[in-house]
């Protein structure tokens, strides 16, 4: 029976057509801004004479001052950058999340929270010395995850959306940076800290003490480390530049949030730190203290204890910038101000200025003279001017490689910039310079915002043709399954169509590498994608057409019951809303509710007691699964299920709740299971001692650690068991592979949210045992009505929902990291980002994937399910219920990617449309690999069958 892996190697095809469209959409619309290679380059002083004019070979010796020369230089037109005379040394301290108004003082609270008046020693120093500091709103730009924060800090350039997938495995930054500009002049950097720095800028320092940065349970190893380098480092005379990066607040506020005697700690060591180092520096050394974002609020006595980072709102956007030396600072009020808000952009161009360098290449900030030290009229117009070049080259350059901003808007703004250099020339006195320095400012926040506006250049042709690939395969499928009657299905798989399709995708692709080889095609995945989509939808299309009149016959012949319509019109409404970011931020009650209804359709043409008793239930459970839905900034309140967040410690309550769900699941299993319930029970076991001994205070993490490890082992162990062959089909084998997904999913929401994916399974059981009650006395039709669109709409709708019922929410700042910890950290491994990735996707989309593996059980499920059918008829009505399972997932996919298209330029594209894209196409590929794993294991057990059925 050869069309049983015929049917396996078509959803693993479909599979393929949906994902690598999602991809190529991705790439359309995920890729940001034009990064470009150039870097800034200056000229010495020496090589201008005093008239302004490159020396050449000449030899005079002229007598003027450095600012006479710089003035003459100034006065000629189309001079370039300058080096500044003189430069300084730095120590830039990156206290990560350092929140703005952790660093306010007022004595005059009573009962101050925990974050509060903690870093005295930056309002007494500002009181004692006010020109040696400075104390600023430091304004970031979203995503404020810490990859893209360093590299705007770096850069002064804008961070981009697509950067925030790649927050913990930073690839080497390509782009002009502080870093390079310092090296480049020969001087030395010195790194402690994060190795997110060593890690995007590897082989720029002179000596390097890092630390793997991604553990945020460990509040204290990484900034021990850094203490027991920094003040030996200090003493040192060899570098230029020190940067050092603490972790401990930041991960303070992920494990505990701000209003915790956790953060109170790691702030006042943040004190005593800065106090020190103030001590120890040299008065001409600028200390720079800077948070690279903010961290979400929470409440005190509330469950949610969460202080997140990675979106917009003003408490993630709002950090601190704190500026010391001893001998003093420039500036004039009202830019000395303390809590001027300036933005995270700024940093670069000022850092550079601070080593007489120019900013680099992508830099779109202004210089903050304020935290510089006192310069003349001649050197600030130096650095102004030096500023101006700068980004008129890059406006040019960029204006060169992309037409996104209209030639128009350009030439405005080149023009502009050129217009500020020439008028630097007439600026003599400091009333002048004050003037000028303000046009300056406004003109390059004008370009910022320009750029602000439009710098996600969206490949519009990309997009479209993914949308059009999408569109097809769906369409083509859902004909197939549709239109062509079941008893078709076995004598199609079992001729050449799929044999046929693979090869001509074989001859696709090599057809595009050779013509790539030969340079004749530019983008060779494109050509990958695009080709091997539209042979596939030929292919459909071919086979649509072949068996049209069984198709027409049946749609002639048949009329589609009511709940059968129904649940058609929910599903698509579905994927309607997903237009709308009202309905995207209120989905998990949307999802339950067309859940419910699309079940209790099903039930009332059941219409028996029964029937009605386990939609009951099954509503109850959803309800009851409501307590774990989380809630969005929106939303107003969060609400959580009795534990913390997840990156807390659960609650009492919630861990003799995880423990009893656990028991229950597994109790009841080994009932029914047969010889492999006793590895189920076993690594329910573990999966309770491991939450049992890591809990409270006095619970051993190394311990629970173990146990999880061992509850994994045996996880593995079972599924490779499962392909032992089992001589009473392919039921038993289905229902241990869902309840291994069970005992993993639980393992990696922990203990706060494990009952939540009890409940998850509660309720496909529920609806299995309703969907097994829908027969019409005839075995085939029975088995094909449960076959039904009706079937697969409400159980993609329940896999959908569980992602909601289980504490997730579509952004990305309120991802849970914790769970790629819960058996020891995976990076010390030689696959560890692998696993931790798997852990983490298991984490997010682990139910949509359960329930995928399940689906087959709704078409086996049962005393009349499939007893009287044969094996063909079988794989064809699993095959069957798995593709319209999997058309439903790329039916939201489609729609989310047509809203992200319709909405590119909406206010909340980046905070609502894309993060659900993106969480849509993870909950897709999750869903249709859990398909092909249930198939294949359906495809494995099912006897062969020499006649037909």
């Amino acid at each position: 029976m050869k069309e049983k892996w015929n049917f396996i190697f078509y959803l693993i095809w479909f599979s393929y057509l949906i994902m690598s469209a999602v991809l190529m959409f991705g790439h359309g619309f995920l890729l940001s801004r034009k990064t470009m290679s150039d870097i800034t380059e200056c000229q010495h002083l020496e090589t201008f004479d005093c008239s302004g004019r490159e020396r050449g070979n000449s030899s005079i010796e002229e007598s003027c001052t450095l600012d006479e020369k710089i003035k003459q230089i100034l006065s000629v037109t189309g001079s370039p950058l300058i080096c500044a005379p003189s430069h300084g040394r730095v120590v830039f301290i990156l206290v990560d999340a350092l929140r703005y108004d952790f660093t306010e003082y007022d004595d005059k609270l009573e009962k101050p929270l925990p974050y509060q008046n903690r870093l005295p020693v930056m309002q007494r120093t500002l009181e004692l010395c006010p020109d040696c500091v400075r104390l600023f709103r430091f304004i970031a730009d979203p995503p404020t995850t810490t990859l893209q924060r360093v590299k705007a800090l770096v850069t002064g350039s804008l961070p981009t959306f697509i950067d925030a997938s790649s927050n913990f495995a930073a690839m080497e930054l390509q782009e002009d940076n502080i870093i390079d500009q310092v090296v480049n002049a020969g001087h030395h950097a010195v790194l402690l800290g994060d190795d997110t720095w060593s890690r995007l800028m590897p082989r720029r320092w002179f000596r390097a003490h890092t630390m793997y940065s991604f553990h945020t349970w460990d509040l204290d190893t990484v900034d021990i480390e850094v203490d027991s380098k920094i003040y030996d480092e200090l003493k040192k005379d060899d570098w230029d530049l020190l940067v050092a990066h603490y972790l401990g607040v930041d991960h303070a506020g992920h494990r505990y949030g701000p209003n915790h005697s956790e953060m109170k700690r790691k702030l006042d060591e943040t004190n005593a730190r800065i106090e020190k180092i103030i001590k120890i520096i040299p008065k001409d050394v600028i200390l720079y203290v800077v948070g690279d974002h903010g961290m979400t609020e929470s409440v005190l006595h509330e469950m949610d204890h969460k202080g997140d980072h990675g979106g917009e709102s003003k408490a993630e956007r709002t950090a601190a910038m704190f500026a010391y030396r001893g001998a003093g600072f420039g500036g004039q009020s009202p830019d000395i101000q303390t809590g001027r808000e300036v933005e995270q952009t700024d940093l670069a161009p000022t850092m550079s200025a601070a080593f007489g360098r120019p900013p680099p290449a992508p830099s779109l900030g202004n210089i903050l003279f304020p935290v510089l030290p006192k310069m003349t009229v001649a050197e600030t117009l130096l650095h102004l001017t030096n500023s101006l070049k700068q980004v008129s080259q890059y406006l040019v350059r960029y204006g060169e490689e992309s037409q996104q901003v209209s030639l128009d808007r350009l030439a405005h703004l080149i023009n502009a910039t050129r217009e500020q250099i020439e008028k630097a020339a007439t600026v003599k006195t400091e009333d002048d310079l004050s003037i000028y320095v303000s046009n300056v400012r406004l003109l390059m926040d004008n370009v910022r915002i320009v750029f602000r506006e439009v710098w996600v250049e969206f490949d519009t042709v990309s997009m479209l043709r993914a949308l059009l690939l999408l569109i097809l395969v769906i369409f083509f499928n859902w004909l197939i399954v549709e239109g062509i009657p079941i008893e078709r299905l076995p004598n199609i798989f079992a001729s050449t169509f799929v044999s046929c399709g693979l090869i001509s995708m074989a001859i696709c692709v090599s057809v595009c590498y050779t013509v790539f080889h030969f340079e004749l095609l530019e983008d060779v995945h494109h050509g990958v994608i695009l080709s091997t989509g539209l042979i596939s939808s030929a292919l459909t299309c071919v086979l649509v057409i072949m068996h049209w009149d069984g198709i027409s016959q049946r749609w002639y012949e048949g009329r589609s019951p009511i709940y059968e319509r129904f649940s058609r019109g929910a599903l698509m409404a579905s994927a309607a809303v997903l237009l709308s970011n009202s309905y995207i931020i209120e989905e998990g009650a949307e999802l339950s509710f067309l859940a419910l209804s699309v079940l209790g359709t099903i039930a009332w043409n059941i219409g028996t007691i029964k029937a009605f008793t386990l939609w009951v239930g099954f509503g109850a459970t959803l309800v009851i699964s409501r307590s774990y839905r989380g809630c969005r900034e929106e939303q107003g309140d969060c609400w959580t299920s009795i534990g913390v967040g997840s990156t807390g410690q659960a609650s009492r309550t919630a861990l003799v709740m995880a423990l009893g769900s656990m028991a229950a699941v597994v109790a009841i299993a080994r009932r029914h299971v047969g010889w492999r319930g006793h590895g189920v029970v076993l690594a329910g076991l573990f999966a309770c001692a491991h939450w049992a001994l890591g809990w409270g205070a006095l619970g051993s993490p190394s311990r629970s650690r173990q146990l999880a490890r061992g509850s994994w082992l045996i996880l593995g162990s079972m599924f490779v068991l499962l392909w032992k062959r089992e001589r009473f089909g392919a039921i038993l084998p289905l229902i241990v592979c869902s309840l291994l997904f069970f005992i993993a999913n639980a393992l990696v929401l922990g203990a706060s949210f494990a009952p939540s994916a009890a409940l998850g399974l509660l309720a496909g059981y529920l609806a299995l045992n309703v969907v097994s009650m829908m027969k019409n006395g005839n075995s085939k039709f029975s088995l094909s009505t449960r076959c039904s669109s009706s079937v697969a709409c409400m159980w993609a709708l329940l896999a959908s929902y569980q992602f909601y019922g289980t504490g997730h929410h579509a952004t990305l700042g309120h991802v849970r990291w914790a769970p790629a910890f819960h058996a020891g950290d995976p990076n010390y491994l030689p696959i560890g980002p692998f696993v931790t990735g798997a852990l983490v996707s298991l984490e997010l989309f682990g139910m949509p994937f359960m329930f995928g593996a399940a689906v087959p059980l709704l078409a086996l499920w049962g005393r009349n399910g499939a007893a009287a059918a044969g094996p063909r008829t079988q794989m064809a009505a699993v095959f069957t219920l798995c593709l319209k399972f999997g058309l439903c997932f790329a039916v939201r996919v489609f729609m989310s990617a047509l809203s992200a298209t319709i909405h590119c330029r909406h206010l909340m594209i980046w905070g609502v449309f894309t993060p659900k894209l993106l969480f849509e196409s993870g909950a897709c590929a999750a869903a249709l690999l859990g398909t092909v794993v249930g198939a294949t294991l359906t495809a494995w057990h099912v006897p062969t069958q020499i006649k037909p059925s």
